[in-house]
C-alpha cells in the first residue's frame, strides 16, 4: 500500500512539472518578449507559417533613396488667365452701377493711362485695356462708338485702312455722351486698374471698377 503511494506521488509531481513546462513554452509564444523564449532574442517577434510552426521574424530592409527631377520632364509656362477674364469682370462692375439708368448716348473708350502728373503717358497694356473694354461694353448691351474710324477708307500698296489717330483724317463727328478710360497704377505684383465711365457733358462718373492684374497676365502684353 506504501509502495502504490508512493508511485502516485511520483506521477502527480511529474504531471505538474509537465503542465509547468507546457505553461512556459506557452508563456514564450504569448509574449515575445520574454527572456524565456529563445528565438525572440533576435528581433523580438514570431511570425507564423501556415502549418503552425513558428520562426524568427526578418524585417525587410528598405533603400531610402531621394528623388531626383529629370531635366527631360514636361514644363511650361503657359497660363490661363487673360485680360479678357479680367475687363469681363469689370464690365459687369459697371453695368451694376449703371443699373436703372438710361444710357442711350454712345460711349467711347479712351486708352488707359499711368498714373502720373501728366495723365498722358500709356502704353500696350492701356492700349488693349481699352480694345478690350470695346468688346466687354458692347458684349453686356451698352451703346460704344469707335471715334478712331475715319469717314473713308485709306487704300494703299500697305493695305485697307479703316482707323487712324490723326485727326486730321477724322471726317465725321463722333455724338459722345459717355467716356470710358482709367488709370494704371504699378507694384512689384503686378497693376492696379482703376476704370471710370464718365458723362463727357457733365464730367459725372457715373460707374466705377476697380481690378489688380498680377505680372503673369501683364508680362504677355510686353
Amino acid at each position: 500500500m506504501l509502495n502504490i503511494t508512493k508511485l502516485l506521488g511520483v506521477l502527480l509531481l511529474g504531471t505538474t512539472l509537465s503542465a509547468c513546462s507546457t505553461l512556459q513554452l506557452l508563456k514564450g509564444i504569448m509574449d515575445p518578449l520574454s527572456n524565456n523564449n529563445i528565438q525572440s532574442t533576435h528581433s523580438g517577434r514570431l511570425c507564423a507559417n501556415d502549418d503552425g510552426t513558428f520562426y524568427t521574424c526578418q524585417d525587410m530592409s528598405v533603400e531610402n533613396t531621394k528623388s531626383e527631377s529629370h531635366s527631360s520632364l514636361f514644363t511650361t509656362d503657359l497660363h490661363f488667365n487673360r485680360l479678357g477674364e479680367y475687363t469681363e469682370q469689370m464690365a459687369a462692375d459697371l453695368q451694376n452701377d449703371v443699373r436703372g439708368m438710361q444710357v442711350d448716348q454712345p460711349i467711347v473708350v479712351a486708352s488707359f493711362v499711368h498714373l502720373d502728373s501728366s495723365l498722358q503717358t500709356t502704353n500696350t497694356l492701356g492700349i488693349q485695356l481699352a480694345e478690350s473694354f470695346i468688346n466687354d461694353l458692347q458684349q453686356i448691351g451698352l451703346p460704344v462708338a469707335d471715334h478712331k474710324l475715319m469717314g473713308v477708307l485709306d487704300i494703299n500698296n500697305k493695305g485697307d485702312f479703316a482707323f487712324s489717330r490723326d485727326m486730321g483724317q477724322f471726317y465725321n463727328e463722333v455724338n459722345i455722351g459717355y467716356v470710358l478710360t482709367g488709370t494704371m497704377v504699378k507694384n512689384s505684383k503686378g497693376m492696379v486698374v482703376n476704370a471710370r465711365l464718365i458723362n463727357f457733358t457733365t464730367n459725372k462718373v457715373v460707374a466705377s471698377s476697380s481690378k489688380f492684374l498680377p505680372n503673369i497676365v501683364i508680362n504677355e502684353l510686353r
